[in-house]
């Protein structure tokens, strides 16, 4: 309410200034004419809340798209996380993690390690780095031939 008030009294006095600095003529009324409409949209502003008459495109949520953002956020942190179990474990890995968003914020949700080599040892020790490093819902395994 505080930023209405605040809108409609800069646009009123907006006019208000305009109207004084155009010299009277044609000019004039139509710059007149104008800002009185301009203060008439910014003064009916609520009512059109009352309504809940308002543009599609307007809502926060449209701004961005969640979806979009987390699928590249995903393919980038699967990058990033076979470059450190190589440079850690010397061993190429196919991984795949699935970041989502959720309360405000981009979660890792789920995290797949594929091997190439079926070495047991090697499968648990890739899912205790990473769960040492937090990660959640980890699958670590062989890749079939």
């Amino acid at each position: 309410m505080k930023v209405y008030l605040l809108t409609a009294a800069g646009v009123i006095f907006l006019s208000v200034i305009v109207s004084l600095l155009i010299p009277e003529g044609k000019l004039h009324k139509s710059v007149t004419f104008v800002m009185r409409i301009i203060c008439i949209f910014v003064l009916l502003q609520p009512v059109t809340g009352i309504f809940k008459i308002k543009d599609a495109s307007t809502a926060s949520d449209d701004f961005f798209d969640y979806e979009y953002v987390s699928g590249v956020y995903s393919k980038h942190q699967s990058e990033q996380l076979e470059i450190l179990l190589k440079n850690e474990f010397e061993i190429a890995t196919d991984c795949d993690l699935l970041v989502e968003y959720s309360e405000g914020e981009f979660k890792v949700t789920e995290v797949e390690v594929g091997l190439e080599e079926k070495d047991k040892n090697l499968i648990q020790q890739i899912y205790a780095y990473l769960d040492g490093l937090g990660y959640i819902n980890i699958t670590v395994y062989a890749k079939s031939s």
